[in-house]
């Protein structure tokens, strides 16, 4: 089948595969779409429609940076200008995460992203919003500052070496720790690798975190429910489907929410076919014993076409 082969969004890579959604938002308020799917080979990676080269999708996600970054989705501020409390690490008090995502509804660019990252109802044992089950951040990293820096300096160079690959990390800007590379367990090292100073492909993070805003939240009893999720807090998995169909956007965004579970569940099997999907992966979420940082580990596959 013919497209755009953008060969460094392996979709194998939970980092890898949210930036490839993170293509498709960055187009989502343009009159032409890319439709997405998957080559099929041992490492399937992202294909999109012949027109959407990966010069055009570089411009077009420098705009879009450009725009998120001053969205109310980006800077968690009251009704009287002043600076939400932990807004940057989303630790938000109830009043403040309704007013949050309020004031994201005014704001179409963005405004997906605040209902992937917080849920009113859902907050911890000390009264502040539990974020989405891909938040991994912890400690002293602030998750917004982070994003703003990362779509800030991101350039379009960046992006374009993210869609043609092979990835070079060479930036020392922020990781959201989705890409499995981040996955440095102590246990299999000579030395304790949290000292050293993480490397990253900022191109590939600033799609990916596009990408995470297809993934919404829901709140459960005051516990949070991620989209792709499963699993508690601290021993959790993230699933997603690989399809060989062009898909566009909304198209995606059903198979986000049919095909990332259990595929016996329901019978599951018998749909994957004809929707597409010849390939479910999971990953599972690892998180420190001290702080709660994240990690995936590597992918396994839980379904695939026979």
């Amino acid at each position: 089948m013919n497209g755009v082969h953008l060969t460094g969004l392996e979709g194998d890579n939970p980092l890898g595969f949210l930036a490839a959604l993170g293509v498709q938002v960055v187009f989502a308020a343009e009159t032409e779409q890319p439709c997405l799917w998957w080559s099929d080979g041992i490492t399937p990676h992202a294909v999109v429609d012949d027109d959407f080269h990966a010069e055009r999708i570089a411009d077009q996600a420098s705009r879009v940076f450009d725009r998120w970054v001053g969205s109310p989705a980006m800077n968690p501020r009251r009704p009287d200008g002043s600076d939400m409390p932990n807004g940057d690490e989303l630790k938000l008090q109830p009043d403040d995460i309704r007013e949050y995502l309020r004031q994201a509804r005014t704001d179409a660019p963005a405004s997906s992203l605040t209902t992937a990252l917080v849920a009113e109802g859902s907050v911890d044992r000390n009264g502040r919003a539990k974020p989405s089950d891909l938040y991994f951040a912890a400690g002293q990293m602030k998750f917004l500052a982070m994003a703003r820096q990362v779509l800030t300096e991101t350039s379009g160079e960046h992006v374009s070496l993210a869609l043609n690959g092979p990835w070079t990390y060479d930036s020392k800007l922020p990781s959201f720790m989705w890409d499995v590379s981040d996955d440095r367990v102590y246990a299999l090292r000579a030395t304790d690798p949290a000292p050293e100073k993480k490397l990253t492909n900022p191109g590939a993070e600033a799609l990916a975190l596009l990408g995470l805003s297809l993934h919404p939240v829901f709140a459960d009893g005051g516990q949070t429910l991620t989209q792709g999720c499963s699993g508690s807090w601290k021993y959790g998995y993230y699933s997603w489907p690989i399809w060989k169909k062009p898909t566009r956007l909304w198209t995606v965004r059903s198979l986000l929410a049919h095909a990332t579970y259990d595929p016996n569940e329901m019978d599951r099997q018998r749909w994957y076919s004809s929707w597409g999907v010849f390939k479910v992966l999971r990953s599972a979420i690892r998180r420190s014993s001290q702080g709660g940082y994240g990690t995936f580990s590597p992918p396994e596959v839980i379904w695939q076409e026979p």
